[in-house]
Parts: C-alpha cells; structure tokens; sequence
C-alpha cells in the first residue's frame, strides 16, 4: 500500500460518509415533504370540514324544530335567528379548500343551500298570512336534502382522513428504514475509518508538544508578570515598614502623623495592586448561559456611584442609552465592564479646559455596543497599540494603578462573547468601546434618555 493512496484513503472515506448523509437528508427531505402534504390536508381540510359540517348539522336540527314549532309571524324571529346560525356554520365549510374528489359534494351542499334559502324565504313571506303550511313542508324537505348531503361530505372527509392518517404511517415506517439501511452504512464506514487511528494518534502527539512549548511560554510570562508584581508589592511595603520604625522610635508628633500617612497611602495603593490582581484572575472565569443584564437599570445605578468621582475630578459625566437594551451576561460583570471603562476616562482625563465624558449606549444587529468618550490628551500610538495588555500603563503616569483594569475588561469581554476597542486621538480624546452580544430574543426599540451627571 503505497503512501498516495494512504493519504487519500481519509478523503475517500469522509466522501462516501457526507454522500450517506447527503443521501438521507435528501430522502428525509422527500418523505418530510410528502407527510407535510398529508398532515396539512388533515389539519385544514379534512378535520375543519368534519368540524363544520357537524356544526351544521346540529344548525340544521335546530332550525327544524323551529320550523315545526312556528305557527304565527311572532315565531319569524326564532327562524330567522336559526336559518342565520345555519348559514354562518355552511359559509365557515364552503371557504375551505376543497379537494378534487370532494367537489361534487361540495357543490351539493352548496346546491342544497340554495334551494333551503329559497324555500325559507317564502315560508317566512306567508306566515303572516296564516298560509304557510306548503312552504313549511317545502322548507322541512329541502333542509332534509341539505342535511343528507352534509352527510354525504362528513362521510367523504372521515375517510379521507383515515386514509391520510395510514398514509402518514407508512410514510413515517418507511423513512425508518431508510435511516436504518444508511445508519448501518455509515457504521460500516466509521469502522473503516478506525484505520486512521494510528495517524491521528501521531498528530495528537505533535499537539501535545505543541501545548506543552505554550505552556512552558505561558509560565515564562507569569513569572515576568509576578516579578513584576511582587516589585510592586514590596516597594509600598517597605514605605510602610519605615514608617512603623519612625513612629515607633518616638518621632514628634507632626513628623509620625506624617509617617502615618505615608504609610496609610502606601497601604491603599496595595490593596488597589492586590484588588485589581484578583478582579484580573477572576475575569477568566466561564459566564453562565442564562446570564441576562439590563444595560440602562446598569447606567442608572453607575450615574449615581460614579457621580461624586466625576464632581472631585471637576469631570462633567453623560449617560445615554438608547432602548431598553439587554445583554447576556450577570449585571455585576456589566456594572465592573462600564465602571472600569468610566473610571479610566474620569482618571486620565488630564487638564484641558474641556473636561467631559460621555457613555453611550446603543443597540446592533446582534449586539450592544457602549462606549465611554473624553476630552482628554488622548493615547500615544505605542500606547494604544497595547493599552488593553495587562500591566501596561503608559511612560510617566503618576496616576495610582497597575495596568490591568482594561486588560480585566478585555478579560470578562472575551469571556462573554463580545469585543473591545479603542480609537484615540491625540490632544482630542479616546472613545473606549465595547460590545456584548444580546440574549436570544431582541430588546425592543425605545427613545433616547438622557442620565446626565451634572
């Protein structure tokens, strides 16, 4: 067996399986059809037919006892009323589909009535004169005849529905049959394919290789990263030590409140380093699928947290949604997504005379869309490039921080089936984007609302 034929030997054997299933959806689609035609034929032909014709029927019976029972012009009315119901019940029949073995008994019916409407119109014309006794016997005869041939048409239907009925088994046998015959093949092939098994074990080794060299790369990473982390750590640390010694040894008073509260912002500056690493850790965590979050019921809870962050930073903060918008995923995680994008513009916003930010919120074809806008310096191109990367911050910042509240963004972003962005430009403002997908059934369109923080 030489090696060109090995190598074909998948192809061939894929082949044949889609051609099997090729062929058993085609003939699938065939009998699906032809079930479709008789299921619909029961469910708006025969079975309506059946429905109404035995309406009628019962029309019919009420209409002679009230021709029986009417001896005057003041039993016009209870014949009137009746011979309307019985009409109203044949029309609801006659606008039915009619199959082609059925119209000969469909123009009975519609004969039958004809002649009943005749003789009910000179029956109900002569009661007044006390003359009606022919045109009551004509009347009773022809709603007989009418009678007989809703009869005749119930008969029809009920066996065309029956036949249906066994055709639609035997339809649905058959079909069984063919899957099995094609399920077999299919193992027949699948068995063949086992062959391969030695192939796609070499490959599997190769993979693994493969996993474990980025694994190896992954750990590189994290130690650069935890390095770098620890740095950070330490060196706030070793401020607070120095400031414990001093206060300590017995320092005047103005100097170890001084110390103190050195070593009180060294402290805040750990917690914010171990809080942003755990938020980062946890941002990779799978979201639930029935997660669901109502983006303006998220804004207007925002508008008030971040309100008197923006007063102390002198920073004028809009909120504007459009439409009751909803995505999938937990509104913690949407709350810590906007928050984190709002407090970054609110904290970068620099000192222009301008000091605005805007979010917005809008509904896509299959998502939603927020993006938080400001007015302040901008990013530098070699900034912007990475500034969704964890730990990067950009050259001479002096604003508290480690660089991973965008890259947690990205994270639970990522992790929710949606997308990040940033276009910036510089002296002008960024506009930080994300987008989220909706759940499975669309939000409603609604007007613009505006939550402005003044």
């Amino acid at each position: 067996m030489d090696r060109a034929w090995w190598n074909r030997w998948p192809t061939a054997i894929f082949a044949v399986i889609v051609l099997s299933f090729v062929t058993a959806t085609a003939i699938g689609q065939w009998r699906t059809r032809v079930l479709d035609d008789a299921v619909t034929e029961i469910a708006f032909t025969t079975a309506p037919s059946i429905e109404h014709l035995a309406a009628v029927r019962g029309e019919i019976r009420d209409l002679q006892g009230e021709l029986r029972e009417a001896s005057g012009a003041d039993d016009a009315q209870g014949v009137d009323a009746a011979r309307r119901a019985l009409v109203q019940s044949l029309n609801d029949y006659l606008v039915l589909p009619v199959a082609q073995r059925e119209r000969p008994l469909w123009r009975d019916v519609f004969d039958s009535r004809a002649a009943l409407d005749r003789a009910l119109t000179r029956f109900e014309s002569q009661m007044e004169a006390d003359i009606a006794d022919a045109s009551r016997a004509e009347a009773a005869a022809a709603a007989s005849e009418l009678n007989g041939a809703i009869t005749r048409a119930i008969a029809f239907n009920a066996v065309r529905s029956r036949d249906l009925a066994l055709e639609s088994k035997q339809l649905r046998l058959t079909a069984s049959y063919v899957a099995i015959g094609l399920d077999v093949v299919c193992a027949a092939i699948a068995i063949c394919g086992a062959i391969l098994l030695r192939r796609l074990g070499r490959a599997h080794d190769a993979l693994l290789a493969t996993h474990l060299r980025l694994q190896e790369e992954r750990a590189s990473e994290l130690e650069q990263f935890a390095g770098r982390v620890a740095h950070d750590i330490l060196s706030p640390l070793s401020t607070v030590g120095l400031a414990l010694q001093l206060v300590a040894r017995g320092a005047p008073e103005q100097e170890r409140a001084r110390f103190l509260e050195r070593g009180t912002a060294a402290l805040e500056r750990v917690k914010r380093l171990v809080s942003g690493l755990l938020d980062f850790a946890r941002a990779g965590a799978a979201p639930e699928a029935s997660s669901r979050a109502d983006v303006a019921e998220v804004m207007g809870d925002l508008s008030a947290e971040l309100e008197p962050t923006a007063r102390a930073a002198r920073v004028e903060l809009r909120m504007k949604h459009q439409g009751a918008c909803v995505v999938s995923c937990n509104p913690g995680v949407l709350t810590s997504l906007i928050a984190n994008l709002a407090r970054n513009a609110i904290k970068y916003i620099g000192d222009g005379p301008t000091r605005r930010v805007d979010v917005r919120a809008f509904e896509c074809a299959e998502f939603v869309r927020v993006e938080v806008e400001d007015t302040g310096p901008g990013l530098q191109p070699e900034v912007e490039n990475r500034v969704f990367d964890a730990y990067a911050r950009a050259r001479n910042s002096t604003q508290p921080g480690i660089g991973l509240g965008l890259a947690t963004v990205k994270r639970l972003a990522e992790a929710h089936h949606g997308k990040v962005g940033v276009s910036s430009i510089l002296g002008q403002g960024c506009t930080f984007w994300l987008e989220l997908p909706k759940p499975g059934v669309a939000c409603p369109a609604a007007p613009v609302r505006d939550a402005s923080v003044p």
